[in-house]
């Protein structure tokens, strides 16, 4: 039976989603779409007779349920692999979930989301939605399948300065609509001057909330609960460290790359991102002698120093991700700065002091001072 959520506030205006049960048999592949290097794409699908985009976070939660490769399909047709695991075994049906635009309009198709078992319990849109309202739940959004809180430890509100920055700290709960993976929780810090959000995207600073039957109760009593001071403690002292470590050319061409791989992707809502950035490392081609920076060896990439401190690193791409980013974007950036402090610096403690930090590194595009827009 299917079963749908109310759509609230402006996301869910325009969305809602649809959970109900089918089988192997009932999914039907359209066009297979292989690149020249051979890997398959299939994202038109068709399920209990409805036309959906397949995901790939379907496609991820398909081969989990079934313990095949994903890689299958460049060797068999989709029907040859669908009418395989019917015959071979017994427990074929799945709970899924759809993505549907409520826009007269939209030329989006709806999405395909991830499949579960059916006896994996599962917490809905509108549930955590109204389980967020009531739990303080700050900045909630939504993207591919998981909802993004923000929320206060419950040791309070600490405000606390690493420099001369004000910081608060914060904790962000990702959980899944659509029954695929646990929710978790990740350290985060708030820089008051600007509100840009770091979020800890990485091992070190990750919880996973334990479930039961019951999600709710679970994910409502690790609210109530969380407070991880040995973790902001290292987070805090992370943040410290990058105050007083040089950014290498290293650690600034991984975070180059990264956001013109965005730029190619469109995931930036700002143009001139990636020269701006250039500005604040320096010319890094000038400033060595290299018109390639590719000749120098990743050994000595990693011990040359830019004209920038990691911290200044960490608030650019912060920023961007919280004000200059869609959602994929923002969240390959958290990632990149999770990584990027959980780990030591390449050139760790090598400036002698900390210094004075600008707010914001990037003006607006309509002319006004990026304070001006908060």
């Amino acid at each position: 039976m299917l079963t749908s959520t109310k759509p609230q506030n402006n996301f869910e205006n325009s969305t809602r989603f649809t959970y109900a049960l089918a089988s192997v048999r009932d999914i039907r592949v359209g066009e297979v779409h292989r690149s020249p290097g051979g890997r398959i794409s299939l994202k038109e699908l068709e399920i209990d007779g409805q036309p959906v985009a397949a995901t790939r976070r379907f496609w991820r939660s398909f081969f989990t349920r079934f313990g095949i490769a994903e890689n299958v399909f460049r060797y068999f047709r989709p029907d040859e692999v669908f009418a395989r695991i019917q015959s071979q075994r017994e427990d074929v049906s799945f709970r899924y979930c759809i993505a549907r635009s409520n826009l007269a309009d939209s030329k989006r198709a709806d999405q395909l989301l991830a499949i579960t078992n059916p006896n994996r319990p599962i917490i809905r849109y509108d549930d955590i939605r109204g389980l967020l309202d009531q739990n303080g739940g700050q900045d909630v959004r939504y993207h591919n399948g998981v909802v993004t809180s923000t929320h206060a430890p419950r040791g309070g509100s600490r405000q606390f300065a690493i420099g001369g920055d004000q910081f608060r700290d914060r904790f962000c709960l990702e959980t899944p609509v659509d029954g695929y993976g646990h929710p978790r929780l990740f350290l985060s810090m708030l820089r008051l001057v600007c509100s840009n959000g770091m979020i800890g995207h990485a091992k070190a600073f990750r919880s996973d909330v334990p479930v039961g039957k019951n999600m709710e109760h679970c994910i409502v009593r690790a609210l109530e609960s969380f407070d991880n001071g040995d973790g902001y403690a290292a987070l805090r002292q992370r943040f410290e460290s990058s105050q007083t470590s040089w950014a290498s050319v290293h650690e600034c061409l991984r975070l180059n790359e990264l956001l013109e791989s965005l730029r190619r992707d469109e995931q930036l809502t700002q143009t001139g991102l990636v020269g701006r950035f250039r500005s604040i490392a320096g010319d890094l081609n000038e400033l060595y002698g290299l018109a390639n920076l590719d000749a120098l060896s990743d050994k000595r990439r990693r011990i040359l120093p830019s004209k920038a401190r990691v911290y200044d690193l960490i608030n650019f791409a912060s920023e961007v991700a919280t004000h200059h980013a869609k959602a994929d974007g923002a969240n390959r950036i958290q990632a990149w700065l999770g990584s990027l402090i959980s780990e030591e610096f390449d050139l760790e403690g090598t400036a002698n002091s900390g210094a004075d930090f600008d707010a914001f590194f990037v003006p607006s595009n309509d002319g006004l001072p990026a304070q001006s827009r908060n």
